[in-house]
């Protein structure tokens, strides 16, 4: 069956979706993939991702790589064992690592795919991801802000008036990126940005569940992830030790006020929408609900709302006609967008004083059709 892709690579977490062509229109966004955003390259420059590449972390912790989506554009290359990976060839590798899962799963190649990138690149950061997605056998993908992928899931939901403002504030595990768009005719514009670093409130309810219970902190650390989810559902979690969702916001609400202030600097808004896994505390939107003079929306699944919103923009536009009766609404104009015409001039940063060997990608598992074609063409 014939499908696109859009893949959203996080700090902490990797998702992507499929949206699959049914006759002669194009299924709802269906997310196929999510695993945690680790990286393992082995010396033979065999490429491992998620889960399993945390067995590796006991045993071979110089080769594994985290954290390299918001260090591309950085002249200083990661040091994986014995060799060094430009951080933009490492984020290409995994998008095409996942690419093969998926095509394993779907049983065969997709027809376009989108992924995204942090809402403050420029031009130079997207230049250097689109030609590592080049190297490493993934040509022609569509690049696009997770911001504005995220405010496409919204447009299956509901009409965006064209002119209106939408701040999309996504509350992620590392970091918070709110970034004020424009409805055009066919997509959205982005007009400003803001980012910095997301609070750590696992380590906030960790620390205080060792407070109150006393016990070995580590064992907590794990604790604490899962209560923090437990809490945004329920009103009390028992650890033994009950904890309440209104002492955890005790706990965190200072941190959270910081982190959605920028939304005070936005204006004639018609809604504010909240994406990423931290969105689901129902404190965030009360928050942003006291910051803003206009709705706030928080999306059915916000942590996978970029990754869906990267499968519709994925979709060929012109296969659909002007007057469609898709199940789900045409996204259309990113194929031919310039993204230098787009998106905000950003100059190349200054190169440090010394000279870097231009690198090669991991190798990463190409499916077998994936090879032969490759071998073919070399």
């Amino acid at each position: 069956m014939r499908y696109v892709l859009g893949i959203d690579i996080g700090g902490s977490r990797i998702k992507a979706a499929v949206c699959r062509r049914a006759g002669e229109f194009w299924g709802e966004p269906e997310v196929v993939c999510s695993l945690e955003s680790v990286l393992y390259v082995a010396a033979d420059a065999t490429v491992i991702a998620g889960q399993e590449a945390r067995r590796y972390v006991p045993t071979e912790p110089e080769r594994i790589a985290r954290g390299f989506v918001r260090r591309v554009g950085d002249d200083v290359p990661m040091l994986l064992g014995d060799e060094l990976y430009r951080p933009e060839s490492l984020t290409a590798v995994i998008a095409g690592w996942v690419t093969d899962q998926v095509a394993d799963a779907e049983g065969g190649e997709p027809e376009r795919i989108a992924l995204t990138h942090p809402p403050g690149w420029g031009g130079y950061r997207r230049t250097l991801l689109h030609d590592a997605l080049q190297n490493a056998g993934i040509p022609g993908a569509l690049l696009l802000p997770n911001s504005i992928a995220a405010a496409e899931s919204l447009v299956v939901r509901e009409r965006v008036e064209t002119g209106s403002r939408l701040a999309v504030c996504r509350v992620g595990g590392e970091y918070v990126d709110t970034a004020l768009l424009r409805r055009g005719q066919a997509t959205f514009e982005l007009l400003a940005h803001d980012e910095q670093l997301a609070p750590r409130l696992d380590d906030v309810l960790a620390d205080h569940l060792v407070a109150r219970f006393g016990g070995d902190p580590a064992g907590f650390r794990e604790a604490a992830v899962e209560t923090k989810e437990l809490l945004s559902t329920t009103p009390e979690v028992d650890l033994p030790g009950r904890i309440t969702r209104a002492e955890f916001e005790r706990l965190v609400q200072p941190l959270l006020t910081r982190s959605l202030d920028p939304l005070r600097r936005y204006d004639e808004l018609s809604a504010v929408l909240l994406v990423g896994g931290s969105a689901r505390i129902p404190l965030v939107s009360r928050i942003a609900e006291e910051l803003v003079d206009c709705r706030v929306v928080v999306d059915p699944d916000p942590a996978t709302a970029a990754c869906r919103g990267a499968a519709l923009a994925a979709r060929p536009p012109a296969e659909a006609p002007p007057s469609s009766t898709a199940l789900v609404p045409r996204v259309t104009g990113y194929p031919d967008l310039d993204p230098d015409e787009v998106y905000d001039a950003e100059p190349a940063p200054p190169r440090p004083p010394i000279v870097l060997t231009p690198l090669e990608p991991p190798r990463r598992r190409f499916a077998p059709t994936r090879r032969s074609r490759n071998e073919d063409d070399e």
